[in-house]
């Protein structure tokens, strides 16, 4: 009987090593989720899109046919929007394909009296969570600087702050 529960033992352990990488990957991908993608945003103010290019990299964003400026050039997605009282705010990412640190995003905010681009932030990194506490816009990433840590990018419609915390346990 012994042997036999040396044996089972053996088996539940070998099973469980077997599935880890299984359970990992399963566990990484409800942490970052695979953002919404879109190349078109319709808004009371207008509409916001990704221009058509022969070359991937080569997009621009647009609103209402009018390239924004400053000038957004890459593979363009606009993945999360936000109504507001008198505006809509959307994250842009530009992708300019330029290797390690390729990706950065934008919020676009758009208006009755037009637009506004803030500058690019973010860590090079295309996993993100966005969600909003009250007014303000949040973007989470993995830091690029240091693993273990969550850069949390928050935006007030007029600046952009960082700040790094450690992953909330799930």
């Amino acid at each position: 009987m012994p042997a036999l529960k040396v044996f089972i033992r053996y088996v539940v352990i070998g099973l469980a090593l077997a599935l880890q990488p299984f359970v990992a990957h399963g566990a990484a991908s409800q942490a970052w989720p695979q953002p919404p993608s879109q190349l078109s945003l319709d808004s009371p103010y207008g509409t916001l899109q990704v221009s058509q290019s022969d070359y991937v990299y080569e997009a621009r964003l647009q609103l209402d046919a009018k390239t924004i400026e400053p000038e957004l050039k890459g593979m363009i997605n606009i993945p999360y929007a936000f109504k507001q009282a008198n505006n809509q705010t959307a994250l842009i990412s530009v992708d300019k394909g330029l290797g390690a640190c390729s990706i950065n995003y934008h919020w676009i905010t758009v208006s009755s009296q037009g637009y506004t681009v803030s500058p690019a932030f973010g860590s090079c990194s295309a996993k993100i969570r966005v969600r909003h506490h009250g007014r303000t816009l949040i973007m989470e990433t993995p830091s690029q600087d240091n693993p273990a840590m969550i850069d949390e990018y928050r935006y007030d419609g007029r600046k952009i702050s960082l700040r790094k915390r450690r992953p909330l346990m799930q």
